[in-house]
């Protein structure tokens, strides 16, 4: 059997032949791995910039699609502990969700990491939201953002606003009941209109677009802010006036903020929702090739990248 593994910080991961798993046991499944996408925090895990992975060797991939090869049963695996980039793994089958017949393997393995960002910030980093609210999706072009429109409207948002750079890329997205261009410079996009009726702001991008944002809010209507991302700047200069003078409630979504356990509970019913959504094109790359391609800066730009055993 073959595995990427990580013997050094500094390299990047190995295409390495390894002994065959042992049998499972009775607590988990062995799946053949079909699909294993390659998000941010594989890649930072794979460097050791991630709290989540301190120990060499490390085993690149914290999810796949696999086939449990008895039944032909589809499963989209999470795992953070063993790693997943390999021919074979065993999972907890408490970390095994059944995919539903039809399923893509490869769009499944490049959409379920960032449909997770936007679904857990609504389900658990947000309160009392009524059905029917108003989501502004900063970074709406982005994978997660593309997938943050469907995630809102499953979970009761009204209407959905994106917001994004790029015109055209904008406007090809479904599910935005209205879209808006940010300009350069950002204080010259007219967040006017949407300042007074969004409930809550899904940010991707942070730095000068966010604070402009948030400088654009009504004084009068509640609003939560949740930051998931920094894909413009990690770090915004927000005024204590801004702070004081909006009825505004600031938090942050991702690992740490919200726990292993919630996602766990959340997963089962994100997966279903996910079958009807239009998911991320990707592109697959053998997992034989994963040394010649791991520093190549292009394949990234080109779309989701998914290695295929």
């Amino acid at each position: 059997m073959h595995i990427a593994q990580v013997n050094a910080w500094s390299e990047g991961p190995r295409y390495t032949a390894v002994g065959e798993l042992p049998a499972p046991s009775d607590h988990q499944l062995q799946l053949r791995v079909l699909a294993a996408g390659l998000h941010q925090v594989v890649r930072s895990r794979a460097a050791g910039q991630h709290y989540s992975a301190k120990e060499l060797p490390h085993v690149v991939g914290v999810d796949c699609v696999g086939r449990h090869e008895a039944t032909g049963r589809l499963y989209y695996v999470l795992s953070f502990k063993s790693g997943t980039f390999a021919e074979y793994v065993n999972v907890e089958k408490a970390n095994a969700y059944p995919l539903p017949e039809g399923a893509d393997p490869v769009a499944f393995a490049a959409s379920v990491n960032p449909a997770m960002s936007s679904w857990m910030a609504l389900t658990q980093r947000t309160s009392g939201l009524a059905r029917g609210f108003t989501v502004l999706i900063l970074g709406a072009t982005s994978a997660s953002g593309r997938l943050a429109a469907y995630a809102a409207r499953e979970l009761g948002a009204g209407k959905v606003i994106g917001v994004a750079r790029d015109a055209a890329a904008l406007e090809s997205l479904e599910g935005f009941d209205e879209r808006i261009v940010l300009r350069d410079p950002v204080q010259e996009t007219d967040f006017s209109k949407v300042g007074r009726e969004c409930d809550v702001i899904l940010d991707y991008v942070y730095g000068d677009a966010a604070l402009h944002l948030l400088s654009s809010l009504g004084s009068d209507k509640p609003v939560q802010y949740v930051n998931i991302g920094g894909l413009a700047q990690q770090t915004a200069t927000i005024p204590s006036a801004l702070l004081r003078s909006r009825d505004l409630t600031v938090r942050g979504a991702g690992p740490g903020a919200w726990g292993l356990p919630a996602l766990g509970r959340e997963m089962p019913t994100l997966v279903e929702k996910m079958a009807t959504w239009k998911l991320l094109d990707a592109q697959t790359v053998p997992l034989k090739d994963i040394e010649q391609v791991w520093d190549d800066k292009e394949l990234g730009r080109k779309g989701r990248v998914v290695f295929v055993p």
